[in-house]
């Protein structure tokens, strides 16, 4: 039997992240299995599916050969696929001329509802689709990537999660190591269907992909590559389908890779790895010294590694995924730490569109703060900033503590009217953000010069910051 299929179009990069992801699976496939052509494929991935995971596509597939009830045996499901396929490479099903909904071609077009594509409406729900169509119309090439999907998903809690990047190369990587990883637990009979993510959320199963990408993608670790990545986290299954989407956008990227490579790599791990958290572990605190959790329980003390603790939600990863400030976090660790000030620098001019040049200033502010050395004269200083909780307090410090005094003992010039107002309280820059960050530079600076200065951030500070 002959096969009439546009091979391109098997493969072909379209923008859709369940049809890249079926398309990176045939090519997966097709590079591992060169000699076997799209028919072939679809019959080994059917036995894969009947057989190794005993027809348990429920969340990909609604009411398809293999997960209708009323097909009761593995053979019926297997024939019943394969005859499915077999006609529609043969164009000997119903089809219509036109516009493929997701390649954009011209071409011969099949009805896909939710026995072949996720997520969609079919039967009673026509109304979901234009002009009552019994489904979306596609061409044969995107229904077949629609099939191999599983393969490259994975199961994270509960549900399936598959990855799309706008770079070709991320997502395809993705696929690789999903088809790799799944394929393998069959050959081990570890699972039945999708693997398990060993992550139970989204925010730590999407850092831990850029950090694999990091490692093994030469374009991941591109400063000037912009790339952005999005989770698609969904059920296709019965009454309770639903999908939540989890972006990374290019800036987060960008900023996440930075911090994970070269000299502040060990400064983010520690600052990564104090923020997690785990109900069952509760008042489990991080030793850096050690890089594990230690907690007590009856009388003794337990310790969770790495291995253990990198699965507990991070409140850092679900700040960047939801775009709230890291600013409360950076200040209370750099109180405590001495931590690279960098990082907290490329943070604002990344994420927080923070002009470079009102850091430059804050930074200067910081070191003239301090410079004297005096502990008890510090203190009282950092007091005055902490207790400016207004724009106009802060204005008043400023000027009283820093501009009169720098020009009474003969200083140079320290703001000038375009730092005030161009780069310290100008429209677009919050005043509380200048604040906070003049804080954490002072901070910073005492950790450098090893002084011993006891600074409190009371109750009413913490509420404060956590509002910003």
């Amino acid at each position: 039997m002959g096969v009439n299929i546009d091979e391109i179009w098997l493969t072909q990069t379209t923008g859709d992240p369940f049809a890249d992801v079926g398309g990176y699976v045939i090519k997966y496939l097709q590079e591992r299995e060169p000699d076997k052509n799209i028919l072939e494929l679809i019959q080994e991935v059917t036995l894969i599916y009947v057989n190794n995971w005993e027809g348990k596509l429920h969340s990909f597939f609604h009411g398809s050969k293999i997960t209708n009830p009323s097909i009761k045996t593995s053979a019926e499901k297997i024939d019943g696929t394969l005859k499915q396929f077999s006609q529609l490479l043969n164009d000997e099903g119903l089809f219509q001329e036109g516009y493929c909904r997701i390649s954009g071609r011209k071409t011969k077009l099949y009805s896909a509802g939710r026995e072949s594509l996720i997520l969609s409406g079919s039967g009673a729900f026509i109304n979901f689709n234009h002009f009552f169509q019994p489904g979306l119309m596609l061409s044969k090439e995107i229904l077949i990537r629609m099939f191999f999907i599983p393969l490259g998903s994975i199961l994270l809690n509960g549900k399936i999660a598959i990855i799309h990047s706008n770079n070709p190369e991320i997502t395809a990587f993705y696929v690789a190591d999903n088809c790799k990883n799944n394929l393998s637990s069959i050959g081990l009979a570890t699972e039945t269907g999708v693997l398990k993510s060993e992550f139970h959320n989204p925010a730590n199963a999407l850092f831990n992909f850029i950090d694999k990408a990091i490692s093994n993608v030469r374009i991941a670790t591109d400063s000037h590559s912009p790339i952005s990545l999005t989770l698609y986290h969904f059920s296709n299954f019965g009454a309770s389908t639903e999908m939540n989407i989890y972006r990374v956008p290019a800036n987060v990227f960008c900023f996440y890779r930075f911090c994970t490579q070269g000299e502040y790599m060990d400064d983010w791990q520690n600052f990564i790895y104090s923020h997690y958290s785990n109900s069952d572990f509760k008042g489990a605190r991080y030793n850096s010294d050690t890089s594990i959790y230690e907690f007590e329980k009856k009388g003794e003390i337990i310790s969770v590694g790495i291995d253990n603790f990198k699965i507990w939600k991070n409140r850092i990863y679900l700040k960047l995924l939801n775009d709230q400030s890291l600013i409360p976090e950076f200040i209370r660790w750099s109180k405590a730490h001495k931590f690279n000030f960098i990082i907290i620098e490329t943070y604002q001019i990344y994420i927080r569109n923070m002009k470079k040049e009102t850091i430059t200033k804050i930074k200067e502010l910081a070191a003239y703060l301090v410079k004297d050395n005096d502990v008890d004269a510090i203190k009282k200083r950092v007091g005055i900033l902490k207790d400016s909780t207004s724009p106009y307090l802060l204005r008043r410090f400023l000027i009283n503590d820093v501009v009169i005094k720098n020009y009474n003992s003969g200083g140079e010039m320290i703001i000038s009217i375009d730092d005030y107002v161009n780069y310290l309280f100008s429209d677009d820059i919050s005043w509380r953000e200048v604040r906070y960050l003049l804080l954490i530079a002072i901070f910073q600076e005492l950790h450098q010069l090893k002084l011993n200065v006891v600074i409190e951030l009371n109750e009413t500070e913490n509420l404060e910051i956590e509002q910003e």
